[in-house]
């Protein structure tokens, strides 16, 4: 009898944890029952309890959305009530309140979608989404510069992991991407003339060239001393000589072994950009007739980032190969602009997870950059909202431990796109 009175507990916790949470349950659980009994040779009933999956009826950006930009909240049930609240965590008032939106149907799952839309609320704050029927969402923040709030966060991880020496060499390629495009967003904390980011990867070059590190990553590291020492010229014009001469070093030792890979044409076009030097025009062309045959830059991100280089250095370009790698990008962002429901919907998302995601961003990021319009900002605030927890599970996928590839360049992107005009110019 202790036994039974021990697991009855057990159930009647758990039943209280589940009532209490703010996942919103759905009712059908309920209904069909939540264990089973069994009766054993004493007449004992042996209850096999499993705890539900509890999931979110209400998704957020757990991370929080930008005061001036879009606000939205996925809502979803088998039933869904007409209105919502926005309800201030702090004070527990009624913020804001407005009808569900676009409400439809999924057969496949059996659930109701609506949208709940609070964009014209502005006010800075902790808030909670909540509906009649459904529950609520987790709690999030509206921020006024949120995206330079981030950026700034992730850039100091990045350069305290540089500093380590824990950074990867992808998290470096964006880090020196995110200057070379948008320099405004970073600081010379020092006042010395010189940005901080530049001389914070100055020392991690000079360490991995000290330790030899540096020559087990030849080809992807000769593109980045490349690109620094181009970026690095105006500050000091003898030691950015110094580093393309070592990245020039670099690329040189993998010519025995050298295939025509991504990476190897990343350096290519960042060594042609830093030094004008024909051989590595040459080299470049002979990548050509893979760009004409293929149908976009695959999941290599160094392809990207060389095509990029090649399109906006001020050295002599063959024309034709111009045009292809935009054409390339074009049609990849209009891909991209005709399946961004499919890939971030809110219940039914279809995707290849989050590595698919970030690269498709990145794709995204480099055509709005290059078209200079920025027309595709809302397909990058739904890969933002999507990462952030507006998903089936209500996950929050950013901060990645082990590798930040990806998030920097998107929130460097969206940062800038939200300065106003005047912060541009540092």
């Amino acid at each position: 009898m202790k036994t039974t009175g021990k697991i009855a507990w057990v159930v009647t916790v758990s039943l209280l944890a589940g009532i209490c949470s703010g996942c919103g349950v759905n009712a059908e659980t309920a209904k069909e029952g939540i264990y089973a009994a069994a009766t054993g040779m004493e007449n004992t009933p042996i209850i096999e309890y499993t705890l539900p999956q509890l999931t979110a009826n209400v998704l957020v950006n757990r991370l929080g959305y930008q005061a001036a930009e879009e606000k939205m909240a996925a809502v979803k049930g088998k039933e869904l009530p007409e209105e919502f609240r926005l309800v201030n965590a702090d004070t527990g008032e009624t913020a804001y309140q407005g009808s569900i939106e676009k409400v439809s149907y999924n057969a496949e799952m059996d659930l109701f979608l609506g949208y709940a839309v609070f964009d014209e609320y502005e006010t800075p704050g902790n808030y909670y989404v909540e509906c009649d029927i459904i529950g609520r969402s987790d709690t999030f923040s509206i921020v006024p510069e949120l995206y330079i709030q981030l950026f700034e966060e992730l850039t100091r991880k990045l350069l305290i992991d540089c500093g380590q020496q824990a950074a990867t060499l992808a998290e470096v390629t964006e880090l020196l991407t995110a200057y070379e495009w948008y320099p405004e967003l970073f600081e010379d904390g020092d006042k010395n003339d010189v940005p901080d980011i530049l001389e914070q990867l100055a020392d991690w070059f000079e360490i991995r060239e000290n330790s030899g590190e540096d020559a087990q990553d030849g080809v992807l590291n000769a593109a980045l001393l490349a690109k620094f020492s181009y970026l690095y010229q105006k500050y000091d014009k003898k030691y950015a000589t110094t580093c393309l001469q070592r990245a020039s070093s670099l690329f040189d030792k993998t010519q025995n072994t050298m295939q025509k890979d991504a990476e190897s044409f990343f350096a290519l076009t960042e060594l042609y950009k830093a030094s004008g030097l024909s051989s590595y025009r040459k080299q470049i062309l002979e990548y050509k007739a893979y760009f004409e045959n293929s149908g976009g830059f695959g999941s290599e991100r160094e392809y990207l980032y060389g095509a990029m280089t090649y399109m906006v250095t001020r050295q002599k370009v063959d024309v034709e190969l111009c045009n292809t790698l935009l054409d390339k990008m074009m049609d990849r962002g209009e891909e991209i602009s005709n399946r961004i429901d499919d890939m971030t919907h809110p219940v039914a998302a279809k995707n290849n997870g989050t590595e698919d995601i970030l690269t498709q961003a990145s794709e995204m990021i480099f055509v709005n950059y290059v078209l200079n319009s920025y027309q595709y900002h809302k397909i990058l605030e739904d890969f933002f909202h999507y990462l952030g927890g507006r998903n089936l599970q209500s996950v929050v996928f950013y901060p990645r431990e082990e590798d930040c590839t990806g998030y920097l360049l998107l929130l460097a992107q969206l940062a800038a796109m939200s300065m106003p005009e005047e912060a541009t110019e540092r």
